[in-house]
């Protein structure tokens, strides 16, 4: 059981109406917002504990001192840097992405350094696993998104990150995120030309759009399962009204989607 034998609360107030700019978007909208930025610090089995909270709901919890500092040390300086983010009125939240330096957890804004941290005990209420940053990291930064009103990043951004390190340096483009659902495509049309002039191999990892341009990188999460992967477009499609992608077998394959042949996922445009 806690003991509540002492607390310390650093309350930090937002700018109360913050105009967010949509990338991709053909017209500006704007949003009321109030993000409320707490570090919560009170003692528990003889160690000082405390956590950051966004908006009344915790998501890192450190405990005790260790060689980086004390609990409530570490609390209030990601506080701070959030009480920063928040009073910025230029940030897009749309170029607010998960990154890592090590072992430290990494905020970024537009490719800039905006937060590092130590990877918490916990995160979102679970005991965090201080072997992959990433994941403290997204938990943060879809936080500050779900407060500034963006959508917030796919489960599967920090495994395909983690597997391509240079993913985490990449900027969002255009219009980041777009969700729906996917098919893939293989057999008759594997060696056939795409609409890019390549020849089309369906165990590879690429996709057909409708509209976005030949070469652009695509980040794909299943929603039912978790898993990701990453895809070039190179070909128009689909011509499914319902359908916003369509994958190559190689590509359905690793979201394991080839028995269902359709899914529901989410699309993160890298580049």
């Amino acid at each position: 059981m806690s003991l509540n034998l002492k607390s310390k609360y650093l309350f930090v107030s937002a700018v109360a109406a913050l105009g967010i700019g949509v990338a991709g978007a053909s017209s500006c909208m704007a949003a009321e917002i109030a993000p409320e930025v707490n570090a919560n610090v009170w003692e528990e089995s003889n160690l000082e504990c405390a956590a950051v909270s966004v908006n009344g709901k915790d998501f890192l919890m450190y405990r005790g001192t260790t060689a980086r500092g004390d609990a409530s040390d570490k609390a209030e300086d990601i506080a701070q840097q959030l009480e920063e983010i928040f009073e910025n009125e230029k940030i897009d939240p749309e170029k607010i992405l998960p990154a890592k330096d090590g072992d430290f957890a990494v905020v970024k804004v537009d490719g800039a350094v905006a937060i590092k941290f130590e990877v918490p005990e916990a995160v979102d209420g679970q005991k965090a696993s201080s072997s992959n940053p990433m994941e403290a990291s997204l938990k943060l930064v879809n936080a500050i998104r779900e407060a500034l009103g963006a959508t917030q990043l796919p489960t599967g951004y920090p495994k395909v990150a983690n597997e391509q390190p240079d993913l985490s340096q990449l900027k969002a483009a255009g219009k980041a995120i777009f969700s729906g659902a996917a098919s893939w495509y293989g057999g008759r049309f594997h060696g056939r030309r795409a609409a890019d002039g390549s020849r089309f191999d369906q165990n590879g990892l690429t996709a057909a759009h409708r509209s976005l341009p030949f070469g652009t990188k695509l980040l794909v999460t299943n929603r039912r399962t978790g898993n990701s992967c990453v895809v070039q477009v190179n070909d128009r499609g689909p011509f499914v009204a319902d359908r916003i992608i369509d994958l190559s077998r190689g590509a359905a394959e690793q979201l394991n989607m080839i028995s269902s042949g359709v899914a529901m996922v989410d699309c993160v445009v890298l580049h």
